[in-house]
């Protein structure tokens, strides 16, 4: 029982204001309606937006590619290497922002979005690079 206390008070912490919360919110519907386009953008697998047929097109389906996307191909490194890169952009949208007010909370909302998708996108790059270095 104490870890669940633990994850409950860090959780609270995170989503403390109402600006963490809408940041968060507007983060994690940007990053997951977005990660499946950066697999195909990273690794030109066919991966798609929603919208377009989403993992349809992806070259797994096709046994003559040498080089297929490992985020695809392995369940584990795909959902951990997506996994950390969404969790990292959700904790930099929650971070407490030195220098801007309580009374600016439309600036902070669209600091703590800015803040978040950069580094969720930085991360999933990172964790591509490292997908494809222990393929």
């Amino acid at each position: 029982m104490p870890l669940i206390s633990l994850i409950k008070s860090k959780i609270e912490r995170i989503l403390s204001s109402k600006e963490k919360r809408l940041s968060v919110l507007i983060v994690l519907i940007i990053e997951l309606i977005s990660i499946t386009p950066l697999c195909g953008f990273f690794f030109q697998c066919g991966c798609d937006w929603p919208w377009f047929g989403l993992d349809e097109k992806r070259n797994i389906h096709q046994a003559n590619i040498k080089n297929q996307c490992p985020w695809c191909v392995s369940m584990l490194m795909g959902v951990f290497s997506t996994a950390v890169a969404i969790i990292s952009g959700i904790l930099v949208s929650s971070a407490t922002l030195g220098g801007v007010s309580n009374q600016e909370s439309v600036k902070q909302i669209l600091l703590r979005i800015i803040l978040g998708l950069t580094v969720f996108i930085l991360v999933a790059g990172l964790m591509a690079l490292l997908a494809v270095l222990f393929k």
